[in-house]
């Protein structure tokens, strides 16, 4: 895998001028699903923050996250926690993708 630019940084998206929300995710949208994806993009941040120094295989997590930031940033709640999902998937694969049996 090549060089990845930010590694370790989460991006920073801001929306509505603040970051109100958590780190680059914008102001919290209403709503109990779009608060879920929230909390959970949060906790998600916090451990790959923790994780990526000492365990650089779960730097490919760090595209999957941003995705599902940017589904929680355009009101998709469904779809942002079936991207966490994909995240958690793919952390729980140790960091390894995901690839179809043949």
């Amino acid at each position: 895998m090549g060089p990845m630019a930010g590694l370790g940084q989460w991006p920073q998206m801001m929306r509505n001028g603040s970051y109100a929300a958590g780190p680059g995710m914008g102001p919290a949208p209403a709503g109990p699903a779009l608060m879920q994806c929230a909390v959970a993009l949060q906790q998600l941040y916090g451990w790959l923050q923790a994780a990526i120094p000492q365990a650089p295989q779960y730097a490919g997590a760090v595209p999957l996250a941003v995705e599902a930031v940017r589904l929680y940033r355009n009101g998709q709640p469904e779809a942002c926690l079936a991207q966490i999902q994909a995240v958690f998937d793919f952390i729980g694969r140790g960091g390894q993708p995901y690839l179809p049996p043949r």
